[in-house]
């Protein structure tokens, strides 16, 4: 995978909540899909290469504590393996949270990783995954590293 920080780059304004996604030139955004909630943005790179983002309500938690409600959610649908440390996420201390999707014979299908972090009253979370990690990585914390808060 060639070097993604060398290449062109775009802003997203995520203008009614106060943040800009940057993703590679050749990203578009997508509309949330309201059935996830509190989804604000979606963006794609193609086949393979998706991303979300949402704006919870922080309920006055850490991004520690809303990791911890996100994973009971995601683990009540079938996710596992999560494994977390702590980041900066959006200029703010957070939690990058990993975990996996296994198919019926226990094989890992998919990996994702969610960062959270908590501004003011809201917590931003951003998530992208991928079934062929190694080569995604570096791109997921790259667009992590350059999310931004603007309120």
């Amino acid at each position: 995978m060639p070097d993604i920080s060398d290449g062109p780059w775009k802003p997203i304004k995520i203008v009614p909540y106060g943040a800009v996604l940057h993703v590679p030139a050749d990203w578009d955004a997508l509309p949330p899909v309201p059935s996830n909630g509190p989804e604000v943005l979606r963006a794609t790179g193609g086949p393979g290469r998706n991303l979300i983002v949402f704006k919870v309500p922080s309920k006055e938690m850490t991004a520690t504590q809303v990791a911890d409600e996100a994973q009971e959610k995601l683990a009540a649908h079938g996710y596992g393996d999560f494994t977390r440390a702590e980041v900066t996420f959006a200029g703010c201390s957070g939690v990058a949270l990993d975990f996996v999707v296994r198919n019926s014979k226990e094989t890992i299908i998919y990996r994702s990783r969610q960062y959270f972090a908590v501004h003011g009253n809201a917590a931003w979370v951003f998530g992208m995954g991928s079934a062929t990690w190694e080569d995604h990585l570096p791109l997921i914390e790259e667009i992590a590293q350059r999310f931004e808060l603007t309120e």
